[in-house]
């Protein structure tokens, strides 16, 4: 069985389930699609932020371990050559508990990335119930965008916002970083904004979304009472939320709309 094999048993497939089943709770209490991925975004963010946390503390612990043993390392590999440059650098990584190994903890959010990515593009790439359904400026969220014409050339706008989101955030977050790990970021942004240039807009609203949430939560790292700044934006959405229900949610059922009331009300408490 091959590697992609295992990834889709083992973690695309369970993914790509839960995937669907928060768009069809999604789908019943806001009734649009369009609404229904926002609602995806923010659940799968919310429950996957134990995991990211994690995966930035393992990043930072190794980007503190290179700096503290990277000066003595170039200077090792400067200085020795051959296999007695080998024994002084193993002899040096066994002083200091470091593996060579341990370096991979500085791409764990970028691998912990991948099978995520993959169930939201295998799920939002085939959803049928996109087809011809427009939301807000985008005409058709099963197909991109197109939302930008310089003469008769189409230009899709969102994959454009997607990757300015995510190069802002990236600035944010490597302030102090290496370079290694500045180029893996801005090279995985330059990744996205080409492999999902011609994606269906649905799609690239979601890793959209996604993008804005992360930089959210990079924001949080870089200032200070971070859980009042939390609080004033889950007060912003609660209020969206509110507000929406009453005056904007087109539904015959009123227990859908007194159940997004009551989430914008949730929303509210920790202010």
């Amino acid at each position: 069985m091959s590697f992609l094999a295992v990834l889709e048993s083992i973690f695309i497939g369970p993914l790509k389930l839960l995937f669907e089943i928060i768009f069809k709770v999604s789908m019943n209490l806001a009734g649009h699609p369009g609404i229904a991925i926002i609602f995806l975004s923010l659940i799968m963010n919310i429950l996957v932020l134990p995991l990211y946390r994690r995966a930035d503390s393992m990043q930072e612990e190794a980007r503190i371990t290179e700096e503290k043993l990277g000066k003595y390392i170039s200077h090792i590999k400067k200085s020795f050559s051959g296999d007695e440059r080998m024994m002084i650098l193993q002899a040096y990584y066994r002083q200091n508990n470091y593996k060579p190994t341990d370096a991979l903890n500085g791409s764990v959010s970028l691998l912990l990335e991948i099978p995520f990515f993959m169930a939201a593009y295998q799920f939002l790439s085939n959803l049928d119930i996109l087809s011809g359904v427009s939301f807000g400026p985008i005409k058709n969220l099963a197909e991109s965008d197109g939302l930008l014409l310089v003469g008769d050339l189409s230009i899709n706008l969102l994959p454009i916002l997607m990757t300015a989101v995510n190069v802002v955030s990236s600035a944010i977050y490597l302030k102090g970083f290496p370079l290694k790990t500045k180029i893996q970021l801005y090279g995985m942004a330059a990744f996205f904004l080409v492999f999902l240039y011609n994606s269906p807009s649905a799609l690239v609203f979601y890793w959209t979304l996604n993008n804005v949430f992360s930089l959210i939560k990079t924001i949080f790292y870089k200032i200070k009472n971070p859980k009042k700044i939390l609080s004033i934006l889950l007060l912003i959405m609660g209020v969206f939320f509110v507000v929406f229900s009453l005056f904007f949610y087109k539904t015959p059922s009123e227990e859908n709309r007194l159940i997004v009331t009551l989430i914008g009300l949730a929303l509210m408490v920790p202010i």
